[in-house]
């Protein structure tokens, strides 16, 4: 004899329940397919094709990572090209105000000191201000304001700029051999190469960064950045390079002794002379460096163009492997929704009936 098990009620419902759980479950993934044009689990649909996605995530999130960083410099370059530019500017008004005074005394000679001063101060303030809470010309380090104002004691040394210079011009200038051998110690303590007394030195007192040697004939690292890879920038400009220390040297010179006081030619023109021949030199230098700051703004303008039709490439890929017709998603939508409402309707006219509605 054949007995028949029939399924409890209880097992049924269930049953009955996760069809549509299932079903449900599929509308849902479907309908968010549709709204988003994506894959909900690229993963498991592309088995082990799924290893190029991780891939190309990974390839993508680290480009976004240098994207970022790069518009960041970008815009870090472009406040220091604007920097450059106005320095460049200020030495440029001070020789043109003050070419008639380089060889002969004029009567308004003091004109010029207030001017080397007055200059003085601007390129201070320019280098000083700060980008993004950091100094700009400072080097590596970051330890307070760039350039020392001329009339401001360094708190490391406790000497001021005008300090220095003044126990270098000590009574004046006397004649065209002082006027050269004085030219001479400023040359040093600019060159920040005074070893009889180092707190003198423009890397001591003048100047608050870092060094350019970090031990004898040992350059300092120079600000880098890694803007692709294996591609790093060197983009550090700082305040004791020869442009700024050059053009600072002829300004001190001429803002610690006022030429009219300078009675004698030859000691007027050695010293004046010297003092403009520097500022001169400094702007040309100055130039110099603008040029080369344009070259590194034009490589990094160029690596980040090339990102961003990497990033492109990227986000196409991407968008081939976990993207989904739409048509054929809204497709499964409406036969998923079909297939709901006939099994929710199924359900409720099984759930009504019952043996007292056949007797």
């Amino acid at each position: 004899m054949t007995v028949i098990h029939n399924p409890s009620t209880l097992t049924t419902a269930n049953l009955r329940r996760e069809i549509a759980a299932d079903i449900d479950g599929r509308l849902n993934q479907a309908a968010n397919e549709a709204s988003t044009g994506k894959k909900a689990d690229p993963f498991r649909d592309l088995g082990s094709g799924s290893v190029e996605i991780l891939s190309l995530r990974s390839g993508s999130i680290r480009l976004d990572g240098f994207m970022t960083s790069n518009e960041l410099l970008g815009n870090r370059l472009e406040v220091m090209a604007n920097t450059l530019t106005e320095t460049r500017e200020t030495l440029q008004g001070f020789l043109e105000a003050g070419v008639s005074f380089s060889e002969t005394q004029q009567p308004i000679g003091s004109v010029l000191q207030e001017s080397a001063r007055a200059a003085y101060a601007q390129l201070a303030t320019l280098v000083n201000t700060p980008y993004q809470g950091a100094q700009l010309f400072a080097g590596t380090e970051n330890t307070g304001p760039t350039l020392q104002r001329f009339d401001e004691q360094n708190a490391g040394t406790g000497l001021s700029p005008e300090d220095v210079m003044a126990g270098i011009v000590g009574g004046g200038i006397t004649d065209a051999a002082d006027a050269m051998a004085k030219a001479a110690d400023v040359a040093t303590v600019f060159a920040s190469a005074n070893t009889v007394a180092p707190d003198t030195n423009f890397e001591a007192t003048f100047f608050n960064g870092t060094p350019l040697e970090a031990a004898p004939g040992v350059p300092s690292p120079r600000q880098t950045a890694l803007i692709d890879n294996g591609m790093v920038l060197e983009y550090g400009i700082q305040a004791n390079d020869p442009a700024f220390r050059t053009a600072l040297q002829g300004l001190a010179m001429i803002a610690a002794v006022d030429p009219s006081t300078i009675t004698d030619p030859g000691a007027y023109e050695a010293w004046v002379g010297t003092a403009m021949e520097a500022v001169g030199d400094g702007l040309q230098m100055l130039e110099a460096a603008e040029t080369r700051l344009g070259g590194e703004q034009a490589l990094l303008s160029q690596t980040l163009d090339n990102q961003q039709v990497r990033a492109g490439l990227y986000e196409r890929q991407l968008g081939v492997l976990e993207g989904v017709d739409p048509y054929e998603a809204a497709n499964r939508v409406t036969l998923l929704s079909t297939q709901l409402e006939a099994t929710y309707a199924i359900n409720a006219r099984l759930s009504r009936l019952s043996f007292l509605s056949y007797m």
